[in-house]
């Protein structure tokens, strides 16, 4: 039972004494009506309730495997159906995440509910997933001065905890996974802070888990360092397989007007080609191919797709094969620095220096292959040019030469068949081959990765080795308690439940310390940063550390039961989820 008198914190952390029963402001809060609606259709008894607090929606599942998006005046802007039963939801900025009865983890976006990526990581069942902010960011003024390729790599460090009943994964800026094995089941969290965080589990015990380091400041930078790396790496990957495809459209057409040609041309397919370009005498028996085959049709078709294709292929290789390997060669630059500085994940510089000369290595590939593209471009619009004059020969068309004979001549025996091209992206033609016996860009850019995974490998290494989970200490409450939360004000560790036995009664205590305050006929709770709001039949509570504030609801047509809480608006809603209110704080 708490004392007549009792010790908390005030906002500068010094010590001041309040009576219990003067606790409450004399003044009520208020709230203001931000909309009172009714969805369409009841939902399941244990709907989740979610915000995403940078875009003000509301999300709720409606069913086990679907969850829906509402703007705060009641609007529906999308579903999701997440292909199994929703076990968790946490936000973070414009992104949601779910966990699923799957074993997998989604994220996705916020604003349109598209899907953004499955996490690549073999969980198992899944108990918690959490997203948490940490208060570090990179500072390197010229890498922010670069003019940005993609809206979503982040400068900041945010980090997904998601505990399934083996292990603690850690996510970082949604693309890098650290799994510690573990037998503690989180239930919830209680400090954020990235190196030294804190956790209530399912055995009613302070959790710590701690990631030693030789420097923070390293350690966050080379994190987000490496998270940027393995962003501009993936998107280059995807970007290789789309220029591939393009590319491949193209030569899949070219190649089968040629081996039609090919199989009508007395002799060598080559040699016809320059006797009809040096003569200008076109073979009786090839004129179906001119007439029915390529046509008009097939010129026009040639003709745009080389035109947009390779125009297309070496804007692309430009802005998002090139640049993003400009990035990555000075990411890594910066990391050999931070490394050499403070070595804070034990990374080899070694093995840093020899990943950077291969991407520079790439980067010029990249740049030779943009010009191979333009040069071969020039080529074929004068081949199809060429095409053309005999397309209108058969027509009796006048014919326009607009053509080099000499540079057609050299193009057909040098490259014709054998496509510069084509030593870039893997292909398999009957007729057009590739020149040169070199790598192709996928597999260079997979030794890129592998080399890239030797650090990563590194870094794992370091996090398996240092970081600790430990038991900070047992907590105790009364065996009715239930939904135990906790939370840190300033510097105190604090912990709030529900007491079924007592009235429903709401205590919030610091951890085995003392009562800060109780609420009766609570509800539901949630914590915010830095207080708690609880819900009651006509009140809303609002506690911190010193104060507690009672809030009276609005004339509601509904009975409230289940909560949602951000940092400016709270979402009620009755037991079925069918009925709610959005209020402003």
């Amino acid at each position: 039972m708490p004392s007549k008198s009792i010790s908390i914190f005030s906002a500068g952390f010094k010590y001041i004494h309040v009576d219990p029963e003067a606790r409450l402001s004399d003044e009520d809060g208020e709230v203001s009506v931000v909309h009172i609606g009714e969805f369409p259709m009841k939902s399941e008894p244990a709907s989740k309730l979610s915000w995403c607090p940078k875009m003000n929606l509301l999300l709720m599942t409606r069913d086990k495997n679907t969850i829906h998006c509402f703007r705060i005046r009641g609007e529906e802007i999308y579903s999701v159906d997440n292909g199994s039963e929703i076990l968790g939801i946490t936000c973070h900025e414009k992104n949601f995440c779910l966990s699923g009865a799957d074993k997998t983890v989604r994220i996705y976006d916020s604003s349109d509910g598209k899907l953004i990526k499955k996490l690549d990581h073999d969980f198992s069942d899944i108990k918690y997933i959490h997203w948490s902010n940490t208060i570090y960011r990179l500072k390197n003024k010229v890498l922010k001065s670069l003019p940005t390729i993609y809206d979503d790599i982040s400068y900041n460090l945010d980090y997904l905890v998601t505990n399934d009943e083996e292990s603690i994964t850690f996510t970082f800026n949604k693309v890098l996974n650290i799994n510690i094995v573990t037998k503690y089941q989180i239930r919830s969290q209680v400090s954020s802070a990235l190196f030294e965080q804190e956790y209530l589990d399912e055995c009613n015990q302070l959790i710590g888990i701690e990631i030693p380091t030789e420097s923070r400041r390293a350690y966050a930078d080379s994190m987000i360092l490496l998270c940027q790396i393995v962003e501009y790496l993936e998107k280059s990957k995807t970007t290789l397989s789309a220029i591939e495809k393009e590319l491949k459209s193209f030569y899949v057409a070219i190649n089968r007007y040629l081996s039609n040609l090919k199989g009508e041309v007395s002799g060598d397919l080559l040699q016809g080609l320059s006797d009809m370009l040096l003569t200008g005498n076109i073979p009786d028996e090839t004129k179906d191919f001119w007439v029915n085959q390529f046509a008009e049709r097939g010129f026009k078709k040639m003709s745009k797709l080389c035109e947009t294709i390779f125009e297309e292929s070496r804007k692309t290789i430009f802005q998002y094969l090139i640049a993003p390997m400009e990035r990555v060669i000075a990411l890594l630059d910066e990391l050999n620095g931070v490394t050499k500085w403070k070595n804070a994940m034990e990374l080899d510089v070694k093995d840093i220096t020899k990943l950077t000369k291969q991407c520079q290595a790439e980067l010029k590939t990249y740049n030779q292959f943009m010009w191979d593209l333009k040069e071969e471009k020039e080529h074929y619009d004068e081949f199809f040019n060429w095409w053309k004059t005999i397309v209108d020969k058969f027509a009796d068309k006048e014919a326009s030469n607009s053509f080099s004979t000499s540079s057609l001549l050299e193009f057909i025996h040098s490259n014709l068949l054998q496509s510069k091209v084509l030593q870039y992206i893997p292909s398999d033609y009957d007729t057009i081959k590739y020149a040169g016996n070199g790598k192709f860009l996928n597999e260079s850019h997979q030794e890129i990765s592998n080399q890239f995974q030797v650090l990563l490998d590194q870094m794992d290494e370091y996090h398996q080795s240092n970081v600790e989970i430990y038991v900070i200490t047992d907590i105790y409450h009364p065996y009715s308690a239930r939904d135990m939360r906790g939370s840190l004000w300033g510097l105190q560790n604090v912990e709030a439940h529900i007491d079924y036995w007592s009235s429903r009664k709401m205590a919030v205590w610091k951890i085995n310390d003392e009562v800060i305050d109780t609420v009766t006929n609570t509800k539901e709770f949630e914590f915010r940063e830095k207080d708690l709001v609880a819900l009651t039949k006509d009140k809303l509570y609002v506690l911190d550390h010193a104060h507690t504030i009672p809030v009276a609801l609005p004339e509601l047509p509904f009975e409230p039961e289940h909560l949602a809480v951000n940092s400016r608006f709270v979402w009620i809603t009755d037991k079925d989820n069918v009925h709610y209110a959005v209020l402003k704080l």
